[in-house]
């Protein structure tokens, strides 16, 4: 009885994480070497380019599952006593490139990358997550002045199968900008099993239209300024069973539709010409037609990044996030709703160290660290698990050919 109902917490707090996971996920900084490293300009009429790479990676994660679906009705982790399951996954994939000009001013460029993904964890729990990866991306760009940004418009798609097919799922991305300027995409997410009535929101299709866009300006003389702003509106698809109909107030049949604001702000101050850093203030705002998807978050972070040559690079960040949900009101010990209740607030606290060390032009090796350590005001002792310390390794060798 124990084990069912830690599963079933386990698993509405997976599906109620969904629209907070994609804040802490999103915050990813463009921030590292190619500021600083010179990159030569194409000529509109160079001739083609094709590549070939490779990489190989092995990463321990201490808290898969808040990364996966979990369905009580599918997966092999359903009961499990301890949500932080630990594993290791790796990933082999190659990445194939050509970029070619079609004519004056246009350009072509093509990747296809597939990647095998291999999942081991405790007793076998986590086998069901191994993958075979296929995304191809084309894009064509055009740059009628040489004093302007091009026009790019691409198209992406992804394929996802898994040993589990219920996880099966395609993915398809549209996207258009100017330079970096003003950027707009369209993307399309659909399981193959769009019937079931799923116990994990994280298992539903969904539908997003993006614009984002982007201004960039000079300070000093060795300072730079970044803001952004971007406005989402997502839509989610029916197929969800009668419980999380009846936890977050949806109808049946009734879609849930959000509008997200991103907003960010980032200052970069270049002292030598090796070493750069950055501060910077996130803003995520989810607005739902249903109260129980509204929060908001504040994320401040601080970067330093250090080249000691070309392709031989140190990266920190460290960052704090408050997230406040405000239809999530917060259960008592005893698990029910106090007299005057208050609402759900989580805070992180996070940092990241990375490593790059290109030994020569084809044989490149990375290590990555993460920590995020997560901290709930949630009373009720069935979710202690949401007060967790998530900890990532990864280490990747890259070869260029």
């Amino acid at each position: 009885m124990k084990k069912a109902t830690i599963s079933f917490v386990t698993c509405l707090f997976i599906f109620i994480e969904l629209g907070v996971s994609s804040v802490y996920a999103q915050f990813q900084p463009e921030f590292g070497q190619d500021l600083l490293e010179k990159k030569s300009e194409k000529s509109e009429t160079e001739s083609t380019k094709l590549t070939l790479n490779g990489h190989f990676s092995n990463t321990f994660n201490n808290h898969i599952e808040l990364g996966l679906s979990v369905d009580p009705y599918t997966s092999s982790l359903a009961g499990q006593e301890d949500p932080q399951l630990s594993g290791l996954i790796n990933r082999l994939g190659v990445n194939l490139g050509g970029d070619l000009p079609i004519a004056d001013k246009l350009r072509l460029k093509l990747q296809y990358t597939p990647q095998v993904e291999n999942y081991t964890g405790a007793e076998g729990k986590l086998n069901e997550f191994d993958a075979f990866r296929n995304i191809l991306l084309t894009e064509l760009s055009f740059k009628p002045l040489t004093n302007l940004p091009p026009f790019v418009t691409s198209y992406q798609l992804q394929r996802l199968v898994r040993t589990s097919d219920v996880y099966n799922n395609i993915e398809q991305q549209l996207g258009l900008r100017f330079g970096r300027v003003l950027e707009y995409s369209f993307r399309l997410h659909r399981f193959d099993d769009e019937d079931t009535r799923r116990e994990d929101f994280l298992l539903i299709g969904s539908t997003n239209h993006k614009m984002t866009s982007r201004l960039q300006f000079g300070l000093l003389k060795q300072m730079l300024g970044k803001l952004e702003y971007g406005i989402e509106q997502g839509s989610y698809q029916t197929n969800l069973n009668n419980l999380i109909l009846g936890v977050t107030g949806l109808e049946d049949n009734e879609r849930r539709k959000d509008w997200r604001h991103t907003s960010s702000a980032k200052l970069i101050q270049v002292p030598i010409e090796q070493l750069m850093f950055q501060e910077e203030i996130n803003l995520f705002l989810n607005r739902s037609n249903v109260d129980f998807f509204n929060f908001i978050s504040t994320e401040v972070a601080a970067s330093s990044f250090y080249r000691l040559e070309t392709g031989r690079w140190m990266r920190l960040r460290l960052s704090r996030l408050w997230v406040q949900f405000e239809g999530k009101q917060i259960l008592d010990e005893t698990g029910n709703i106090p007299e005057n209740p208050i609402n759900r607030r989580d805070t992180q606290i996070g940092a990241n160290v990375q490593v790059n060390w290109q030994f020569n032009s084809h044989l490149t090796l990375n290590a990555d660290y993460q920590m995020t350590q997560n901290r709930t005001n949630e009373a009720d002792p069935l979710l202690d698990f949401l007060n967790y310390t998530h900890t990532i390794a990864t280490l990747t060798i890259k070869g260029q050919y």
